[in-house]
């Protein structure tokens, strides 16, 4: 029975992966995300921890690739496009808190490409009824974009759907948000206040 026990509290610390007070890279933005040669896109590290989803400070950001792009720091990350024509990728280093979190993006060079548009969540968020389970949906379904769901204020079952089901926390307050990609490596996000009613 003792064993029974440490392990069922242990398994109360998990994270779950939808989580916004856990440390975790949500997303890397390039805008754009395909570059004609030349072009110059910019580069957000979308990322979260107890003090909520965010923008990374570019100086707490580190960007290396082994295939010789153009990435430098000026008023933030950027990259610039040289005449190849192929699929790149760079790798992001990010100090959140006290945690060093790594990720990967992959970006086209030689054509222009453009994100997603910023997303909406048609369903309002800033009073979540307490009393029922709630249907989170985007205004715009494309069969064509994956879709993930954050949250610090409910339980999220589907979170990787594009219609997500919550179970709220009564009285909980914090934050939704959704981080949409297309195929053609677009990213774009939202990131809305949340409250559930008492």
């Amino acid at each position: 029975m003792k064993y029974l026990l440490l392990l069922l509290v242990g398994c109360a610390d998990v994270a779950q992966p939808y989580e916004l007070e856990h440390p975790r890279v949500m997303a890397v933005g390039v805008t754009p995300p395909g570059l004609a040669a030349g072009e110059t896109a910019r580069i957000d590290i979308l990322i979260t921890d107890v003090d909520g989803p965010r923008v990374a400070d570019p100086a707490d950001v580190e960007i290396r690739s082994d295939f010789g792009l153009a990435i430098a720091r000026e008023d933030g990350w950027q990259v610039t496009a040289d005449g190849r024509s192929s699929v790149v990728a760079f790798d992001v280093r990010v100090q959140v808190g006290a945690e060093l979190l790594t990720a990967q993006k992959t970006l086209v060079f030689g054509t222009h490409a453009d994100n997603p548009p910023v997303p909406a969540i048609a369903a309002p968020v800033a009073e979540i009824p307490a009393e029922r389970d709630y249907v989170l949906t985007p205004e715009v379904l494309d069969p064509a974009w994956s879709y993930r769901w954050f949250s610090s204020v409910v339980v999220l079952t589907g979170y990787r759907r594009a219609e997500s089901t919550l179970e709220p926390v009564a009285g909980a307050e914090g934050a939704i948000a959704l981080v949409v990609r297309d195929q053609a490596g677009g990213t774009a996000w939202v990131i809305a206040p949340a409250t559930v009613q008492p």
